[in-house]
């Protein structure tokens, strides 16, 4: 949590988090800045982002043709529920969207594999 140039802000309040949502995820009345050239009273890492799970998945199955040739199909599905992963939140005191989450991890993504061995 950065103030002015690399100043540390300060925590003035027990929970730090406002209603943990994209638009709400740090209260920005938690927080205010130190006098200049003093430090602020927030560690570095106290404030946790948002969790975050992931179920991915993968099906393969190869086809025997002859001896020597064969046909692997492959596929594969990551974030497969495509629930929102959000990213962290701002957290420049200064900025107007202090507290907010702008981004969020990758939604679902698929993929499919032919391969023909000979």
């Amino acid at each position: 949590m950065n103030g002015v140039g690399n100043q540390r802000v300060n925590l003035l309040q027990l929970n730090p988090y406002g209603a943990k949502t994209a638009s709400n995820y740090l209260n920005p009345a938690a927080f205010a800045l130190p006098a200049l050239g003093t430090l602020g009273n927030i560690g570095v890492g106290s404030i946790a982002g948002p969790g975050t799970w992931q179920f991915d998945t993968a099906l393969s199955r190869t086809f025997q043709f002859r001896e020597t040739q064969r046909l692997e199909f492959r596929a594969e599905a990551f974030n497969i529920t495509n629930s929102l992963r959000m990213n962290d939140p701002i957290t420049n005191f200064n900025s107007g969207i202090f507290g907010q989450v702008t981004s969020a991890k990758d939604p679902r993504i698929m993929q499919f594999a032919l391969k023909y061995v000979f």
